[in-house]
């Protein structure tokens, strides 16, 4: 149990809505971030604005207008049904809709995403995965933390046992700075590692008890556990999850980009598809 008092705080938070029924699970935990922080909630709307796909001639200009106008009116919509979801949260909110067109989002999004300490976006891949290149425009074009919430994960509650997918990577260190206010309110947190190889454990234990030692001087104390190496480590990490019953698993985002295309690692992206619970990542 962490004793010292929290010395860190979520002070707004954004949380990315569409006006969907998947809206449901990100609001549910945003208002419960909102909640524990006394923070207030941005809803960003995003709105895709379709062009027409055909090249310059006869017709073009009335039928972007008609696209344009057809777009407006759905995010006129979406935006209707996301303030009346908002209605029902306990913390203070305001809705913020961003319409946009082909390849602007990374642009659009950047600027709110950086004014916030956290974004909630849905699970991007996988079974009801949504928005994925919103989740990568927040971690990749915004470089902000992300706070990724499964679809069916609509009952949130504070987080109380955290595990911190531990890696001696700058990707995970980022995202433990951002984890930091939730692991200071937490009553259990783990370090917990899985050997990259048979013979590497005992060369992570020593950054291990560094960040160990980092975490206790703002008043986290932490359980570290070094587990075997295995050809499915995500696996690994998702079933200790579930032993200590975590309700946070605070990991790096692992990936590059090609193309403005951003490719996950191997245990990033199987814990996007399958983690039954919240994921924060900082790349």
């Amino acid at each position: 149990m962490n004793l010292a008092r929290p010395a860190q705080a979520i002070r707004d938070i954004a949380v990315h809505v569409d006006g969907s029924d998947g809206d449901a699970a990100k609001t549910s935990h945003a208002d419960m971030i909102a909640t524990m922080f006394d923070a207030p909630l941005i809803a960003l709307l995003m709105n895709y604005l379709q062009a027409a796909p055909i090249p310059p001639g006869p017709g073009r200009s009335w039928l972007n207008a008609e696209l344009r106008k057809r777009g407006v009116e759905q995010g006129d919509a979406a935006e209707i049904r996301a303030r009346e979801r908002l209605a029902g949260l306990r913390a203070p909110s305001e809705i913020r809709r961003i319409d946009y067109a082909y390849q602007e989002l990374g642009a659009r999004i950047g600027p709110p995403a950086r004014s916030v300490d956290l974004v909630v976006v849905g699970r991007p891949h996988g079974d009801g995965g949504q928005w994925p290149e919103m989740f990568e425009a927040v971690i990749f074009d915004a470089g902000a933390p992300a706070y990724v919430v499964p679809p069916n994960a609509v009952n949130a509650r504070e987080p109380e046992t955290i595990l911190i997918a531990w890696k001696d990577a700058a990707e995970c260190s980022h995202a433990i700075k951002a984890a930091l206010p939730f692991l200071q309110r937490a009553k259990q947190v783990y370090l917990v590692s899985v050997a990259e190889t048979s013979s590497d454990e005992e060369r992570h234990r020593e950054p291990a008890d560094d960040m160990a030692r980092h975490l206790a001087r703002h008043g986290v104390a932490v359980e570290i556990r070094h587990l075997p190496q295995s050809d499915d480590p995500a696996a690994v990490l998702l079933n200790e999850a579930s032993s200590l019953g975590a309700e946070l698993i605070v990991v790096g985002a692992y990936g590059r980009t090609r193309l403005r295309q951003m490719l996950f690692g191997g245990v990033t992206r199987e814990l996007l598809e399958r983690s039954p619970i919240a994921l924060l990542m900082a790349h």
